[in-house]
């Protein structure tokens, strides 16, 4: 079992997982999500939708960063759900690679957002 959202660097700021919840993602992707990204989402609609996308501008092979918004993205489709602790999570991998481990957590204080971790990183490690 998990105790920290994205490994030990993100441990010393506190965001604990006060219980983890695991759902299988198809039968090769662990969502855990916190439970105050869960309350979060819920109070935005009860739906998350997480994907990797590489930068628009930037030189060939920059690593595909994690997104994570409680509104459908513009323009990308292709995407899988699974239900976890009361929020339907819609996930898109890249390249058709998948994490082991997709971590949702609460990030910021004044402007609360949920962040998405691929195995713990903020890049999708493809």
């Amino acid at each position: 079992m998990r105790g920290f959202i994205g490994g030990a660097r993100r441990a010393a700021r506190g965001d604990r997982l006060a219980g983890p919840i695991r759902s299988a993602y198809g039968e090769s992707v662990v969502i855990e999500i916190s439970d105050d990204a869960a309350a979060f989402v819920r109070e935005h609609g009860g739906r998350l939708w997480v994907w990797a996308a590489r930068p628009r501008m930037c030189c060939s092979g920059a690593p595909a960063w994690m997104h994570a918004a409680t509104d459908p993205p513009d323009g990308l489709s292709g995407f899988g759900s699974a239900l976890n602790a009361g929020v339907e999570v819609h996930f898109r991998g890249v390249g058709g690679l998948l994490p082991d481990v997709l971590e949702i957590g609460l990030h910021g204080r004044r402007r609360p957002r949920v962040a998405a971790y691929w195995d713990g990183c903020l890049m999708a490690m493809t």
